[in-house]
């Protein structure tokens, strides 16, 4: 054969060849990716608004969702901006068996505000039980984000006062508490709270503190009183270093009552007759200084003190007698609202009729006997007369 034409006819037998080895390779393609079964099943960002310049973390869970024997071993999971440049990627995750996951966290940042179009990609090979690989494939995953500007810092919060007051009686204390609240990073220094109203309702009042910590809450307490009835406004005005806040209420103040009420009955205990004034504060002011004296027919019965009863509640001050008083004549005095004042009531047989009922214990009272016994303390009556108790407030009768 001449050789030129077996020159054309080697050509074309690699040729051939060549397109037959091609066709095969595409068709090998094709099937090899009919068989990948890797997803991007989940993203997680760190933060869907991130601000420029701050680091985020974006992380696609890879999922192998094929029960087979391939495995599919990971090259590279690169993240692409709009222009297609990496701005963050990780490299030979290793192989993920059928139904594995992985999660491949990828940490970027961004100089510039704006909506992101972001595109996750995914690499990798396909491997069989043999190790042989089968197929290289792709998978991608779009992933939008919102970067926004630095906002400006936040100024320093400043102070809170607050004042608690409840309603007051005019010509009695009452007490208002304020509460100051600094919540910034820095302490307040030489500090100093006002207490005031808009009138002449109460006297103003100072109270001074070196330091209040950032971010404590401290309590100044003030004892104020009213004096007249109506509404009061009252104003809290804290200073101190670059400070000056001022906090402010209203509250009612209510025309003061004086209603006291006095009563006495007997009882027997350990084989000793008791003497028991009841002393009923039915105003709204507490009384102060109760001073309980009594005369019978025959003669002074002893005498009973208590440093204060509050409003809307009563005391029952025991004492020793020898024997049943036919009848008393009581008579308390007592200050409120700075004022001293008294009333008296009579008490005949029947409301001082015996009974066998207990005493209440109540150690620790502030009743004091006089008249007779020196001034003895009622808790040392108590020890004298075997426990009897010498305070409270069981059997109470009210008399007007």
């Amino acid at each position: 054969m001449p050789r030129t034409k077996r020159s054309r006819l080697g050509r074309l037998l690699v040729a051939t060849i060549t397109l037959l080895l091609c066709c095969s390779l595409l068709a090998g393609a094709g099937a090899a990716s009919g068989v990948t079964y890797v997803t991007v099943s989940d993203v997680d960002v760190s933060d869907d608004t991130p601000t420029t310049g701050d680091p985020v973390t974006i992380t696609p869970t890879i999922r192998h969702s094929d029960s087979g024997d391939y495995g599919f071993h990971i090259n590279e999971v690169t993240l692409r901006n709009a222009n297609g440049e990496r701005v963050a990627e990780a490299n030979d995750l290793g192989t993920i068996g059928g139904s594995e996951t992985l999660d491949v966290p990828l940490r970027t940042s961004f100089e510039t505000a704006g909506e992101m179009h972001l595109t996750l990609h995914v690499r990798g090979t396909t491997v069989n039980s043999t190790g042989r690989t089968q197929t290289v494939s792709q998978v991608t995953y779009p992933v939008y984000l919102d970067v926004d500007e630095p906002s400006s810092s936040d100024p320093e919060p400043a102070p809170r006062v607050h004042i608690d007051a409840d309603s007051m009686v005019a010509g009695a204390e009452s007490t208002v508490t304020v509460t100051v609240s600094n919540g910034g990073e820095d302490s307040l220094s030489d500090v100093a709270l006002r207490l005031d109203d808009f009138g002449d309702d109460i006297d103003a009042q100072t109270r001074m503190r070196p330091t209040i910590p950032a971010e404590t809450m401290t309590t100044f307490t003030f004892t104020v009183t009213p004096d007249e009835a109506g509404d009061v406004n009252l104003k809290a005005t804290l200073t101190g270093e670059n400070e000056d806040v001022t906090g402010l209420t209203s509250t009612t103040v209510d025309a003061l009552e004086d209603d006291v009420r006095v009563d006495a009955t007997t009882v027997h205990e350990n084989d000793t007759t008791l003497l028991q004034y009841h002393v009923a504060n039915a105003g709204n002011a507490p009384i102060e200084d109760v001073l309980v004296t009594a005369e019978s027919p025959g003669g002074s019965l002893p005498s009973a003190s208590v440093e204060r009863v509050n409003a809307s509640a009563s005391e029952t001050l025991t004492v020793p007698v020898g024997s049943e008083p036919a009848s008393a004549t009581l008579d308390v005095s007592y200050t409120v609202g700075g004022d001293a004042s008294s009333t008296t009531e009579t008490v005949g047989s029947q409301g001082l009729e015996s009974t066998d009922s207990d005493v209440t214990t109540a150690l620790g009272t502030n009743a004091f006997l006089t008249g007779g016994l020196g001034g003895i303390p009622l808790g040392g009556i108590a020890l004298l007369f075997g426990g009897v108790v010498v305070g409270g407030i069981a059997g109470t009768r009210f008399r007007r």
